[in-house]
């Protein structure tokens, strides 16, 4: 449906679209189109797409995120988007893997949520790092580029991210409060 949904959404903002196979790049270019500047189309489209909601369109088009190897899962094995809305919240490099756990475990989407929000729902192994919540990973791994960055390239690296100066000095405030209870924990270690 997220394939259905972003050849819609081409089509009306006038992209040519191919007779030949295409590969889910070609699709990605509806992540950065929406309904709003064709609204003489939206109910069309909703209706095209079953008669859902909006909210539900957007849901269905931000599959669109899913890394190629997560698509080809999801599809292989009729993963629901339900159960995928929350795999598309983590970076792409997790989402095969969130998948397979998905398909392998049979999880539900609360467990599925969990799990993209860093809960500790993958099974039990030797390695401490898998026990690890993606984000905690995602992390400590930029802690080691720290030394490249300058405050002036976070700042608006923030600010493109959050487009409001607030938001982005709340995130640094979570940020630094994160950062401080971290280095509590290295101190009793």
């Amino acid at each position: 449906m997220a394939r259905q949904a972003a050849l819609l959404l081409l089509t009306i903002h006038g992209y040519e679209i191919p007779a030949y196979a295409v590969g889910n790049d070609f699709y990605r270019q509806a992540l950065q189109l929406d309904l709003r500047g064709k609204r003489e189309y939206t109910d069309t489209i909703l209706t095209a797409m079953g008669g859902i909601e909006k909210a539900q369109f957007s849901r269905i088009k931000s599959l669109l995120k899913l890394s190629d190897e997560a698509i080809e899962l999801a599809d292989r094995h009729n993963v629901e988007e339900f159960r995928l809305r929350y795999v598309v919240t983590v970076s792409a490099e997790y989402h095969a893997e969130i998948l397979r756990q998905i398909i392998d475990l049979n999880l539900t989407a609360k467990q599925i949520k969990e799990l993209c929000e860093g809960g500790d729902l993958q099974p039990d192994t030797e390695d401490p790092i898998e026990k690890l919540p993606p984000a905690a990973l995602k992390m400590a791994k930029v802690t080691q580029s720290v030394t490249t960055l300058t405050p002036q390239d976070l700042a608006r690296a923030l600010m493109l991210q959050e487009a409001d100066p607030a938001i982005a000095r709340a995130r640094l405030q979570a940020l630094r409060k994160l950062i401080m209870e971290a280095e509590r924990f290295l101190v009793s270690d």
